[in-house]
């Protein structure tokens, strides 16, 4: 299987609403990527994504994405608190 299951949370379940993506959306994984270049896949607005979550895991954009890979886009705007309980206060 080289499926991954894409969420969107905040302004970007809105995107998705907006191009009739399901959430989760299932991605066909046809080559190695990392989780930026999966939003740019996505055409994802690089300013729209604060974080990434993989596999339930804050990870730098810039980790590769495996088959069974499950990917949560994050937008700028999470309050506070939720954002020391998700653990990506000063994640770059």
């Amino acid at each position: 299987m080289k499926k991954l299951e894409i969420l969107a949370f905040g302004k970007l379940h809105f995107l998705f609403a907006e191009r009739n993506w399901p959430i989760p959306m299932t991605y066909e994984l046809e080559k190695p990527v990392t989780a930026d270049q999966l939003r740019e896949i996505l055409d994802i607005p690089v300013e729209d994504v604060e974080v990434v979550f993989i596999n339930r895991l804050l990870k730098p954009l810039s980790t590769m994405l495996k088959p069974g890979d499950r990917i949560a886009f994050v937008p700028p705007g999470v309050p506070s608190i939720h954002r020391f309980n998700l653990g990506f206060y000063e994640v770059k």
